[in-house]
């Protein structure tokens, strides 16, 4: 039996594309640049996203210098390809490394390839099944047009030499082989979605907020007015250049009209304009008209989109809405968000460091003969760079102060955090803590 809920919908839907020899990335095609879109226009998702990529790239490689080897001959060092794939898999959950060999069947260069531009290879297609589709517009940005000659087509990795020279006789000799493709993707045979799917809705809808607001400031949010003034008379200099017998009525418009046109938005606040009329039968009127007060309109409505696009990318919020705290804190909290995060982005570091591993081994010269490819996580000590600044100051001040003794310790307990026992020797020793 067959069960069907109509309510949900799938996120993506892959079927083949004969046209170009791959499986489309949803019904467009265009599913990552159609996200990636979204996420550069949400303020917050674009910020849950480099947290996460930051987080798993870490502070580099735990050997010291690793990440200055270079992995080619245009100057791709190893801790700028951690930082790419880091910043594919936070977003994408996958990457792709595209990898040369020599005629020693050892691995000569690494070039980083962009997830966006991946494409699965038809599965019906002998010529293109088991291989990657590489294109740099499938959303049809630059060109209308996809063009099939410039799609380049990349067997899996597989470091194997009879595999490796098999390909090789395939492509006509060593000068017209591509290489391969080491793509990480955690759905295997198909398309990953990315990591916040479940509100990408929510990313549109922050960037709808913030496009209202500016058109609500750029246009004018203030008391709106109407100016009636009797019929203008149709002067022969206000004719439109394109009047004619049949569009007589077609004219300029006046110099009021244009300057009218001027008072409009926050830029022009507070201009005087300057009407003269000639008798007080002419006099325009002015009547304000109300408008509805939009400037928290959508204040809940964001509240809400943001704190969903912060579950969705599996943020701590501590981290994402730091500048949002009072400053009456001793960083605690951002400690154990940060070591929180570390263990959530654990399997990230792992995967990356295994994936090194496993592909630089076979480095054409040794790159790492240590064989620790760790990653460093992010150390919980820099939750006090933004906030034992601020804090600490204040501290400073409130135990030198001249308030009771008592006062002292119910501020530090309930406004700062700190543990009974902890402000008591605080304060019996008055010693001040020292800003960084």
């Amino acid at each position: 039996m067959k069960t069907y809920l109509p309510q949900i919908e799938r996120r993506i839907t892959v079927r083949p594309n004969q046209t170009y020899g791959i499986l489309n990335y949803d019904i467009d095609n265009a599913y990552p640049q159609r996200m990636l879109e979204l996420v550069a226009a949400s303020p917050t998702a674009k910020d849950c996203w480099n947290k996460r990529a930051r987080f798993i790239a870490g502070r580099g490689f735990e050997v010291s210098d690793l990440g200055k080897e270079l992995v080619n001959d245009q100057g791709l060092s190893l801790a700028k390809l951690l930082k790419a794939v880091a910043t594919d898999k936070a977003l994408f959950t996958g990457f792709g490394i595209h990898i040369n060999y020599n005629a020693n069947f050892k691995i000569a260069s690494l070039n980083y390839v962009k997830f966006e531009d991946i494409r699965l290879g038809d599965t019906d297609s002998p010529e293109t099944a088991g291989k990657y589709a590489i294109y740099n517009d499938w959303g049809r940005k630059t060109w209308k047009n996809i063009m099939r000659s410039k799609i380049t087509f990349l067997a899996k990795y597989n470091p194997d030499p009879e595999v490796i020279i098999e390909q090789v006789v395939a492509a006509g000799g060593w000068d017209n082989y591509k290489g391969q493709l080491y793509y990480l993707n955690p759905e295997v045979d198909d398309y990953p979605l990315i990591e916040a799917d479940s509100v990408w809705e929510d990313f549109e809808t922050e960037a709808g907020i913030k496009t209202f607001n500016n058109r609500e400031v750029t246009t004018g949010f203030l008391p709106s007015t109407m100016l009636f003034m009797q019929s203008r008379r149709e002067d022969a200099d206000n004719a439109s250049p394109f009047a004619n017998d049949d569009f007589p009525s077609v004219n300029m418009p006046t110099q009021l009209e244009r300057d009218l046109g001027v008072f409009q938005g926050a830029k022009s606040a507070q201009k005087i304009l300057v009407i003269e009329y000639e008798d007080e039968s002419a006099k325009p009127e002015v009547k304000p008209y109300p408008i509805q007060n939009n400037d928290k309109l959508f204040e809940t409505t964001e509240r809400s989109v943001e704190s969903r696009i912060i579950k969705g990318f599996s943020v701590p919020k501590e981290l994402v809405n730091a500048e949002k705290s009072t400053g009456l804190s001793n960083g605690g909290e951002k400690k154990q968000a940060i070591r929180e995060f570390n263990d959530n982005t654990s399997p990230e570091r792992i995967e990356l460091s295994e994936t090194f591993a496993e592909i630089l081994t076979n480095f054409y010269r040794p790159i790492n003969p240590s064989g620790n490819w760790n990653i460093i996580p992010i150390p919980a000590e820099v939750a006090d760079d933004s906030i034992g600044i601020i804090a600490g100051d204040k501290l400073n001040q409130l135990l030198l102060s001249e308030l009771p003794a008592e006062n002292k310790k119910a501020i530090l307990i309930y406004a700062y955090g700190f543990k009974k026992e902890e402000a008591e020797a605080m304060v019996v020793t008055n010693k001040p803590l020292k800003s960084r």
